[in-house]
């Protein structure tokens, strides 16, 4: 019988009901393993209509009263990013699991102090990283592993998209840093890179433009990052070029030593490489829909869930993810100087 058949399934409160927690609730929706039982926001009209969306009966605007929940085992943590680390500290310290939106903090301090909680209360923590599991990069990832291209030696990467702010936001954003960008979505980025090359960052250096006059945040970001193991790669943020509801789309080309690798979906949908026995089209792919089994949030959220139920380490340990921390911290600060940052530690 499976496990998720003879076992309850794991009770889950999310906290943060807007932007990113829609994605995370059609997840859900497809992990037998977990059960989300209530729901928390700031602004009650928020929690109120996640709850309602979610079938759930337990909204709070408090997540201390969420917290004190003796029923609820885990914490998906969708707030604003300034919040991340306090909630997840709290969250850890009241005996939850902890499954924390990108970036899991926004400073190297606040990601150390939560992995000391995760250490100190015995409890997993993990941050979220959908573009592990996203379709069409597991069978990249597995073609890189299998040596299909040797090593891999450059790596290109880009997945520009609309905006997700407008000028009627610009109170939102007027006490963030130019680099934000970078730190918020860059996070993505650079776990991706980091884990198609199985190896860390150890140098960036970054170049950005401002976009809008408004907005403090830079809109695009070019970065180059070295990695231990040599490789270089090219990753760049964008939210100047997309037009209104232009849909996300992937750009990733990797030079490996015996061949190369290529998904660009903006125009052929499609993936390719060539190496030693030629050509070769690996296949269409479409953009992920949320209620495919395979979607990437379910697939993340299933797999943390069963590294908890298992009480075995997450996917994505918290020490990979504070390294891909400060690899972006390093980034907005090479921003900010115009020189390449070495990567503490």
């Amino acid at each position: 019988m499976p496990d998720a058949q003879r076992r309850p399934p794991t009770r889950v409160g999310l906290i943060g009901c807007g932007g990113i927690s829609g994605n995370h609730l059609a997840g859900y929706r497809l992990v037998d393993e977990a059960e989300l039982v209530a729901c928390c926001d700031l602004d009650p009209v928020k929690a109120d209509d996640f709850a309602r969306r979610a079938g759930i009966s337990d909204a709070y605007t408090d997540y201390r009263e969420l917290l004190a929940r003796d029923d609820i085992a885990m914490v998906d943590i969708c707030t604003i990013d300034e919040v991340h680390a306090e909630i997840a500290i709290a969250a850890l310290h009241a005996g939850k699991h902890a499954l924390i939106e990108k970036p899991f903090a926004t400073t190297a301090a606040e990601g150390q102090a939560i992995i000391d909680a995760a250490h100190a209360s015995g409890r997993h923590a993990m941050c979220a990283q959908s573009l592990r599991w996203d379709p069409k990069m597991r069978p990249a990832k597995g073609l890189i592993d299998a040596g299909r291209i040797g090593e891999p030696v450059l790596v290109r990467f880009c997945q520009p998209a609309s905006p997700f702010w407008r000028p009627e936001q610009a109170a939102a954003y007027a006490d963030r840093a130019a680099g934000w960008l970078l730190v918020h979505n860059g996070m993505h980025s650079f776990d991706l890179l980091a884990w198609l090359l199985d190896s860390l960052p150890v140098r960036v250096h970054a170049r950005s433009h401002p976009g809008q006059e408004w907005l403090p945040v830079h809109e695009y970001v070019s970065c180059t990052i070295r990695f231990a193991s040599g490789a270089i790669a090219q990753a760049e943020e964008n939210r100047i070029m997309q037009p209104a509801g232009y849909p996300f789309h992937c750009e990733l080309y990797v030079v490996g030593s015996e061949g190369t690798l290529d998904l660009s979906d903006r125009l052929t949908c499609a993936a390719s490489v060539y190496d030693g026995s030629g050509f070769s089209l690996l296949g269409a792919h479409t953009t992920w829909t949320p209620d495919q089994p395979d979607q990437p949030f379910a697939c993340e959220i299933r797999e943390f869930v069963q590294a908890i139920r298992e009480d075995r380490s997450p996917p994505i340990p918290l020490e990979f993810s504070q390294t891909i921390l400060k690899a972006v911290l390093a980034g907005a600060e090479s921003m900010r100087t115009g020189e390449a940052v070495a990567i503490d530690g």
